[in-house]
């Protein structure tokens, strides 16, 4: 009886689960076998030596059937909400940049050899700018060939799905539904311990070593700009906000954040990422942060985020659970601003996808949405009063690298200068001897950082777990599902007002 009994909650569960995540397998294009040869084969052979290479970008997720466009969440999120023809020609502009953005970094990284095997299979110059001219025509001629096709915008919606970060099989394989019962309830114990940092006088938090201040280049030009002007009348007909690169510029600097951080140790330091052989390294001689655009949405209007990732040596120090100790660590902080560019929220994570928290602002939020079967958002505090006017300061401990405190203030004067570095360099970064590698695998997953805690929590099914992570690839929650880069992320948290 009893076994009859688990034979049965076992089936209900493998069905809830496979149910939730099922997907429909995608429609073809039209005439697919109309295309060009040239055009097929010259994808299937540039698809075959990065597969083998393992240098496939993981930032964003190829389109079945169309090996000139790629996908991300903010993408395959608009494109369910859009109505006329014009409207998807754009969106899938959008997709086909991407995948010309993707595809340079792959070929980029390719090793010599595979150059040289490509170029001769082709009849090009041994050349990496050869094959890359070569396959931005290519894509371009076969974008305009498919466009001819009846159907062909419902065609890829069907086709571009993206995948989640969460391995329904492991779940089911751990049996998630009891054995997420306790990591919910250290989840909510974890984060009651660190509430009281955020209820303790900022003075009196422990220090491990000596708290040291490090601010961008100082630059506020935008507080005597119209900044609302200038977003809504970069928008393109789909309501994103396309600025001008010196625009961007601007808003980088002007909302940098200051990073106070407990340095005990070389692991401290916030520094600039570099080979030390194969092995991904922190140079901490060069504090650094690194940053990104991308984009959600703010009461069904498309907003741009801004994203500053700091990278460190190593996760340690007494503070840390030894679980989490490992090669590599770091921190991500997320600015999102309103149509008229005033921030809204602030989140934060650990580069892992763990321990990631919202910071919003009063004046733009109503309230929490509780969630009665998986622990809540965490939000600690709200964004400070003084912010925008002052620059967002945020504290950091030492080792474990978890942020204590959200302030607004002004660039201490014994501040150092971190530098400013675009994310992409992470994803091409030079060697000595010229050539340049990804510092994340063909998954996403960061070199030499793994855990053992897909040991522990593998049925949290996350594979990985515990792994510094590429963007487009963090899941965020242990208990339920969800993605740094969701765009309604915000909407699936809170009331906005």
């Amino acid at each position: 009886m009893f076994l009859k009994k688990f034979l049965l909650i076992l089936g209900l569960l493998l069905f809830i689960f496979f149910q939730g995540c099922a997907t429909f397998a995608p429609a073809p294009p039209p005439d697919i076998s109309k295309r060009p040869t040239t055009h097929s084969r010259f994808f299937k052979l540039l698809d075959t030596e990065v597969k083998k290479a393992g240098v496939r970008d993981a930032s964003s997720e190829p389109v079945t059937h169309f090996p000139y466009l790629r996908n991300n969440r903010f993408l395959t999120f608009l494109g369910k909400r859009l109505e006329h023809n014009y409207q998807k020609e754009l969106w899938a502009k959008q997709m086909l940049q991407l995948n010309l953005d993707a595809r340079k970094k792959e070929i980029q990284n390719l090793p010599d050899i595979a150059i040289s095997r490509l170029a001769d299979q082709l009849g090009l110059e041994p050349q990496r700018n050869a094959i890359l001219n070569r396959m931005t025509y290519l894509a371009l001629n076969l974008f305009k060939f498919d466009q001819g096709h009846i159907n062909y915008y419902r065609s890829i919606q069907s086709a571009a799905p993206y995948p989640d970060e969460y391995s329904t099989a492991l779940r089911v394989i751990g049996l998630y539904p009891v054995a997420s019962l306790p990591v919910a309830f250290f989840t909510r114990k974890t984060r009651r311990e660190f509430k009281i940092w955020y209820e303790t006088p900022i003075d009196d938090l422990s220090i491990r070593g000596e708290v040291i201040a490090m601010s961008p280049p100082e630059n506020r030009n935008f507080f005597g700009r119209n900044l609302s002007g200038i977003l809504r009348s970069a928008r393109d007909e789909l309501g994103i906000p396309r600025l001008a690169e010196e625009v961007k510029k601007d808003l980088l600097l002007h909302f940098a954040p200051i990073f106070h951080q407990d340095v005990a140790a070389p692991y401290d330091w916030p520094g600039e990422v570099v080979w030390d052989g194969n092995r991904v390294s922190i140079n901490t001689r060069k504090p650094t942060v690194y940053y990104y655009f991308s984009f959600a949405f703010f009461k069904d209007e498309p907003v741009l985020q801004i994203n500053y990732v700091t990278w460190y040596l190593e996760r340690k120090g007494p503070d840390t659970p030894w679980i989490e100790r490992g090669h590599l660590d770091g921190l991500t902080v997320r600015f999102t601003l309103t149509p008229d560019g005033e921030p809204f929220m602030v989140d934060i994570m650990n580069n892992c996808g763990c321990y990631h928290f919202f910071v919003p602002s009063e004046k733009f939020v109503q309230q929490q949405i509780l969630k009665p079967l998986q622990p809540d958002a965490f939000v600690p505090q709200w964004l400070p009063d003084l912010f925008p006017q002052k620059r967002l300061g945020i504290r950091i401990n030492s080792g474990w690298h978890q942020v204590q405190r959200i302030r607004a203030g002004n660039v201490p004067s014994d501040a150092i200068t971190y530098q400013l570095i675009p994310y992409t360099v992470l994803e091409m970064l030079p060697h000595e001897d010229g050539r340049t590698e990804s510092i994340f695998n063909d998954k996403g997953i960061g070199k030499g950082s793994h855990r053992i805690e897909p040991l522990l929590l593998f049925s949290m099914g996350i594979p990985d777990i515990g792994s510094m992570r590429q963007r487009g690839r963090h899941a965020i929650e242990l208990v339920g599902r969800a993605h740094f880069d969701d765009p309604d992320l915000f909407e699936q948290n809170f009331i906005l007002k």
